[in-house]
């Protein structure tokens, strides 16, 4: 469809002869807030790796832009718009919330490397843009007033907002959230469900999560899929998982869910 910005066709991944993901397939149109939930060990965050590079797929096709970006770098995913968190984080301790969003910024920088090792009007004002650019997505994430704290310091669930606006400093079309809520309690989730919505109508995003907190899942995202074992076993609205008897006896086990 014209509107599908990721599409993902049948993928597959094996790990010395373990299938760890069987033919997955994806589309997510423009503008959608879908969700990828399963239980542990189900494959998600293999799913998340091969989206980013981490992983080649054994087979199959992703579609980023109708671009064919199985097997690229890293870089070059990000480059074409499709930026993620991690289920653990990746921060840099020892620099303080603000230098940790303008590493990511870096990639968007407009001037050359001369111009910064000369010192060139159009390094400064590059520098300055990307400064201003990083202390809005800070206020967007409600870190602002943190920006000068080292970011090993910050209470878990800031961390987790940092991490969100770092992803969002490489300016993705396609933003991946794996588990952004783990560890945070019901206000912060809270919190965390509508800042996402926010960020999504701010910068025309498209996002895919992975989350075990089912009031956040079942609150923010338009559709979910189910993977159990690496395989898709349920697709559809909130209302169409939440009494999807075959996800129930995935995540309870088929003896307790019919109890």
């Amino acid at each position: 469809m014209a509107s599908s910005i990721l599409e993902v066709d049948k993928v597959t991944k094996y790990f010395r002869g373990l299938k760890a993901v069987s033919d997955y397939s994806l589309t997510l149109e423009k503008g959608v807030i879908a969700g990828l939930i399963g239980p542990n060990g189900a494959g998600k965050t293999t799913v998340f790796n091969l989206l980013t590079g981490v992983f080649t797929p054994t087979s199959g096709t992703i579609r980023l832009h109708q671009q064919d970006i199985a097997g690229q770098r890293l870089d070059q995913i990000v480059s074409l718009g499709m930026a993620r968190t991690f289920q653990n984080l990746r921060l840099f301790t020892k620099l303080t919330v603000l230098d940790n969003v303008l590493v990511a910024a870096q990639i968007n920088k407009d001037y050359g490397f001369w111009a910064a090792i000369a010192g060139l009007p159009s390094f400064k004002k590059g520098e300055k843009d990307l400064r201003e650019r990083a202390s809005a997505l800070l206020e967007d994430m409600g870190l602002l007033h943190l920006a000068d704290e080292l970011s090993g310091n910050l209470p878990y669930g800031d961390q987790r907002k940092l991490e969100i606006a770092r992803a969002l400093a490489t300016g993705p079309r396609v933003l991946l959230l794996d588990e952004p809520a783990a560890g945070m309690n019901p206000r912060e989730s809270q919190e965390l469900t509508e800042t996402i919505r926010i960020i999504r109508d701010k910068y025309d995003l498209t996002i895919l999560l992975i989350e075990h907190d089912m009031h956040v899942v079942m609150n923010l995202c338009d559709n979910i899929q189910v993977l159990s074992y690496g395989e898709i076993i349920a697709e559809g609205k909130p209302a169409d998982i939440r009494s999807n008897q075959q996800v129930i006896e995935a995540y309870l086990g088929r003896a307790a869910a019919n109890a």
